[in-house]
């Protein structure tokens, strides 16, 4: 997808979308369009076919000249809207447009002009064209085309065309971390993502130093809790370290992402499994933002680490009631063998730490299926030990719309994790007290070792089983976007 800045309309769309917010009032000339095209809009404000109602559209379809034009009003609400509410309702024009096949689509963001104090609303919708044309089509025999080319943003905002850079930047990273997670796991194999990963970066010139060891290093190193989950799998375990140097002598920000290429359950086995391929997105997640990051020369220093393995069932695998030994000393009674992600997660959270000399931690991954039943299908459950930490998390969530619902460290809690024959029970099976999104980032908590950390569960949103507005069915991509504004807030000095 081409995006281009324009300050004046050009005529020369298939499509044209004209977003409104406070009011349905025109606030930008119509003169380049044809007059055929300008009346029916005018047209169609002084009719009140566009209700100022938040999300509420109208389309409409013209002959002008020798071609359709597809015309998309769209509302997007007042001050009291959030940047998320404003990016699904510009979203859903956007993919009207996709729908019907239109090759350039004009937008006009002019018509917002409160989009000038709001240069993060305006790169949410610049990534919008990127995000909404993409799809997933490595094994389709004959793929077809959705028709998206151009986008032509007309604006007269300063510095709108730095916005778009970056917004095809992040668009773009996002758009990496969709397909790591769509391939399945019989071609993305612990293997092939260090591949996938280091062939990219080397590719694009990026200054992203990757290192990957296996399992001999890993069990040099004690990292037994991660090694554990791997036993059972054919697919031999990786530990993939990426480090970006931007800000000078300070502790590197330390990015874990849960890495199970495929999670069958282990012995815990699942009931449905057809797409847990998607165990994978927070490795997907920090691997896109230091991406980003990176192309963005942020100045800061990031460690990316991800332990990548796979959870299967065979004669080697582990079995509920065996003790593990982690990288951090502590021992472990694992009770289930489905709870996998938190066991990968604390030794790579205490490589960071040991290894890399991690400063603030933040770990993503899809931990719990207790996370949607708490937070709702639309947001990520967030945990932190650092108030100042969780505000930076906040605050990227509303530039990158990427929704975080914080639920408490309830040290309560803890007792549950108290075992009898080791250090700490992985989880507790049975158990009638419930929180289990909390108890497993409670466990997690344990090996941060005193550090600032903040712990996203994105389970509920991390694969689109009907896709939404702004992305087909499969990964979402989610994290990229919110770690890379986390980290660039946390870069501002």
């Amino acid at each position: 997808m081409k995006v281009s800045i324009t300050k004046e309309i050009q005529g020369k769309y298939d499509a044209l979308i004209i977003p409104f917010m406070r009011d349905t009032a025109l606030k930008t000339s119509l003169s380049g369009l044809d007059p055929v095209a300008s009346d029916a809009i005018r047209s169609a404000l002084q009719n009140e076919k566009l209700k100022a109602v938040y999300g509420s559209q109208y389309s409409m379809n013209l002959f002008v000249g020798e071609k359709f034009l597809k015309i998309v009003l769209v509302y997007l609400g007042g001050e009291s809207n959030t940047n998320r509410e404003s990016f699904l309702a510009m979203a859903k024009a956007f993919k009207s447009c996709k729908e019907s096949k239109t090759p350039v689509i004009g937008v006009l963001f002019d018509n917002v002009p409160e989009l000038g104090d709001r240069p993060d609303l305006a790169e949410k919708f610049a990534e919008l064209p990127h995000l909404v044309a993409y799809e997933f089509h490595a094994y389709k025999t004959a793929p077809i085309s959705n028709c998206m080319e151009e986008t032509v943003i007309v604006s007269k905002i300063d510095g709108m065309e730095e916005i778009a850079d970056e917004a095809a930047c992040v668009a773009e990273s996002t758009m990496f971390a969709r397909d790591l997670v769509n391939h399945p796991s019989m071609y993305m194999t612990p293997q092939k993502l260090v591949e996938t990963v280091t062939g990219r970066f080397a590719k694009e010139g990026l200054p992203i130093e990757v290192e990957a060891f296996g399992e001999d290093q890993a069990k040099e190193l004690g990292m037994g809790a991660f090694l554990s989950v791997a036993k059972g799998a054919a697919a031999k375990p990786q530990v993939l370290v990426m480090r970006y140097h931007g800000g000078g002598e300070e502790k590197p920000i330390g990015l874990i992402g849960k890495g199970v290429m495929f999670d069958s359950g282990g012995y815990s086995l699942k009931s449905k499994m057809a797409t847990m391929h998607d165990d994978m997105g927070g490795a997907a997640a920090v691997i896109g933002a230091i991406r980003a990051i990176a192309v963005r020369k942020l100045p800061v220093n990031i460690v990316a680490i991800v332990a990548a393995c796979e959870n299967m069932v065979s004669g080697e695998a582990y079995v509920p009631g065996d003790i593990l030994f982690s990288m951090n000393g502590k021992t472990i009674e694992m009770l289930n063998a489905d709870a996998e992600g938190r066991l990968t997660l604390v030794d790579a959270i205490t490589y960071a730490i040991r290894k890399e000399n991690a400063g603030t931690l933040i770990d993503i991954a899809t931990l719990t299926g207790a996370a949607k039943g708490a937070v709702g299908g639309r947001s990520a459950a967030v945990i932190a030990n650092d108030d100042a930490l969780f505000e930076k998390v906040r605050q990227a969530s509303v530039s990158s719309c990427e929704k975080v619902w914080r639920l408490p460290a309830d040290r309560e809690l803890f007792d549950i994790l108290r075992s009898e024959v080791a250090d700490l029970k992985s989880s507790c099976p049975g158990n009638t007290m419930g929180g289990g999104t909390i108890v497993a980032a409670l466990f997690i908590q344990e090996f941060t070792e005193n550090h600032s950390w903040c712990h996203i569960d994105m389970a509920p949103v991390n694969w689109l089983a009907d896709g939404n507005a702004y992305c087909v069915h499969g990964g979402s991509g989610y994290g990229v976007s919110l770690l890379y504004e986390t980290v660039k807030i946390a870069s501002q000095k």
